[in-house]
């Protein structure tokens, strides 16, 4: 009897596990560029680059929830990855001290890196768990935010902190529909 419900529960247990799906994978060394982007500003200005960001500021990778996207992008929410991020310093924006953010691309299910190019530039990479960087993020209609199109994925000192401090106090600011974030510091 002990036999047969350990069984079972055994049996209810490998098909509740199939059930689940794996959210991240782990980088195989190989780059895929899949979707290219025209920008409105020069990306490689980085003083309009970051005009045309809502937020700019000094994040820890907390943790990646989602990082799998198809081996087809369909131009849809399954494209993008998903972090969790500890604001260390806000340069542009007030932003709460923990927030979620979606990236353009990802990683295939067998490992390959899944990034946008533009007539500019390419993007370098995908932020990795608990690396620090600076980050420019657009905030969406719904709240949300989506981090830029490009990512330095440079090393986070005190060098690039003036640097980037710069570009926020020297910025050519974009005119374009603007949201605020459910993560603002101040909502009113």
């Amino acid at each position: 009897m002990k036999k047969s419900i350990a069984l079972a529960v055994l049996f209810s247990i490998v098909l509740s596990l199939e059930g689940c799906s794996t959210k991240t994978a782990t980088w195989n060394g190989d780059v895929e560029y899949y979707a290219h982007v025209s920008m409105v500003v020069d990306e490689t200005n980085l003083y309009e680059y970051v005009g045309m960001a809502d937020y700019v500021f000094v994040g820890t990778v907390a943790k990646i929830i989602k990082n799998i996207v198809p081996d087809e992008p369909s131009g849809s929410d399954e494209d993008l990855s998903v972090y969790e991020i500890h604001i260390d310093k806000n340069l542009k924006g007030e932003l709460v001290e923990n927030i979620q953010c979606s990236k353009h691309g990802g990683l295939k299910k067998d490992g390959t890196m899944m990034l946008v190019f533009s007539d500019q530039s390419n993007d370098s990479g995908l932020p990795e768990a608990e690396n620090q960087y600076i980050f420019l993020a657009y905030a969406q209609p719904d709240g949300s935010l989506t981090l830029s199109e490009f990512f330095d994925n440079r090393p986070y000192d005190d060098e690039l902190l003036e640097e980037y401090l710069d570009y926020c106090n020297n910025e050519i600011t974009f005119d374009r529909t603007r949201f605020v974030s459910s993560y603002e510091k101040n909502q009113e």
